[in-house]
């Protein structure tokens, strides 16, 4: 009989030694032979195979020799992970015990590949990558690919996919990009800075109930859970799009957030008033941070958005405005302004403490803060920003040292009010 089907002759209950030494890499099952998924003494590392499944009724024994002591059989066609191998046999746990199995006798079990990723797919990427002007590993990096990112792949090549992240288009690499489902309602990344809550988009609405809720993805988990009534919000149809339109629901960036809400939660106008009642800063400082009572809050009337902010700072904001609009021929532009302690939550988690205030300490939170767009003449080189340095503490609003240009907190955009 030839050496290449000695082992085929052999009983399950011969099948328990593991071949001599002097045997080992010189001959292998005619099974074997005919399946490279096998195991092969002294041929497969640990690295190579995790999940490997029995072929034969196999003992686990103490140590790796057929005179360790035998802890368990381990039946026919069970599925085990390989923990580390010496020569011939593999080290497993079964039944709650750990110890050694003959190698022989485990067959590899194929893990499931990833589906290759094409033109059209929506990529995840695993990792953090780097975005190349072409599609090799050599050419100039446009940016950082940050891991868990959604992209939409344009084109593909030779092992690279073509992707557009942070407004710029260029080719990472395949292997790192995972295939998502395509079903609707899943979470979209979006870069981790201030964002606008325009963005670009004209879709309007209002929030119609108090405590509208904003999902990370529909049905999902509810990632800022009280916005208050009359918050304005755009809709995002290209996001919306991109991760799959569900009746009912639609993707929206609303106080500088993103995400999913019920379109029941939300009308085409606003019952805001403009009428600022009697309520001091003083009063309103005093309510916890992120929960005014709406009673206390207003909209800011010549503002499109009919942003809210604190009764008692709207007077002064219109006398800066007007001010503002004489010098330069049109109103204040204003972004953001009164924020709930579930946002500020969650601008801190995504945001970090060099972008957002710690959560209960913002200004926002009690709506005597406001932020402007994040324009070129909003920046600290802009010449609204410049004006508003020099003559917005004539009407009881500062921008604080801690944002100047060149500090840690830098921010052109914020502005707070400091009246009665």
């Amino acid at each position: 009989m030839g050496a290449a089907l000695v082992l085929a002759t052999l009983s399950p209950a011969q099948a328990q030694q593991a071949p001599s030494a002097s045997m080992q890499g010189s001959f292998v099952s005619a099974a074997a032979s005919s399946h490279p998924a096998l195991w092969l003494p002294g041929r497969i590392s640990a690295a190579a195979v995790k999940t490997v499944q029995t072929t034969a009724n196999l003992n686990l024994r103490a140590k790796p020799a057929t005179s360790g002591k035998k802890l368990a059989v381990i039946p026919k066609g069970t599925k085990l992970t390989v923990g580390s191998t010496k020569p011939g046999w593999s080290q497993v746990r079964y039944a709650g015990k750990t110890g050694w199995a003959s190698s022989t006798y485990l067959r590899a079990v194929p893990t499931k590949a990833s589906p290759a990723i094409k033109r059209g797919d929506l990529g995840k990427s695993t990792v953090a990558l780097k975005l190349r002007r072409q599609a090799n590993t050599t050419s100039k990096a446009l940016a950082t690919v940050p891991k868990a990112g959604i992209y939409t792949v344009k084109k593909v090549s030779a092992g690279f996919s073509q992707i557009t992240s942070r407004g710029k288009t260029g080719w990472v690499q395949s292997k790192y990009l995972k295939v998502v489902a395509k079903k609707p309602g899943r979470e979209i990344y979006i870069d981790k800075k201030y964002t606008s809550n325009r963005a670009g988009l004209t879709d309007r609405y209002w929030t119609r109930v108090s405590g509208s809720d904003l999902y990370e993805s529909v049905k999902g988990k509810i990632r800022i859970g009280d916005i208050p009534r009359n918050s304005v919000v755009y809709r995002d149809k290209k996001m919306e799009k991109t991760a799959g339109s569900v009746k009912g629901w639609i993707f929206v960036r609303t106080q500088g957030m993103s995400g999913w809400m019920k379109t029941i939660q939300l009308a085409r106008k606003t019952t805001a008033t403009t009428n600022p009642g009697k309520y001091s800063a003083k009063t309103v400082l005093a309510q916890i941070n992120g929960k005014v009572p709406e009673r206390m809050l207003v909209a800011i009337g010549w503002d499109k958005e009919k942003t809210l902010i604190a009764a008692p700072a709207v007077k002064d904001l219109n006398r800066l405005n007007a001010a503002f609009k004489k010098k330069f021929g049109h109103n204040l532009d204003i972004d953001l302004a009164y924020r709930t302690r579930a946002t500020q939550d969650a601008y801190w988690v995504e945001l970090g403490p060099y972008v957002a205030a710690r959560p209960g300490t913002s200004n926002h939170g009690w709506g005597t803060a406001i932020d402007v767009p994040e324009t070129y003449n909003y920046s600290f080189r802009g010449k609204y920003h410049k004006w508003l340095k020099a003559n917005s503490k004539k009407f009881n609003w500062v921008h604080r040292k801690i944002l100047e240009e060149g500090s840690p907190y830098a921010e052109a955009w914020h502005f707070d009010y400091v009246g009665k």
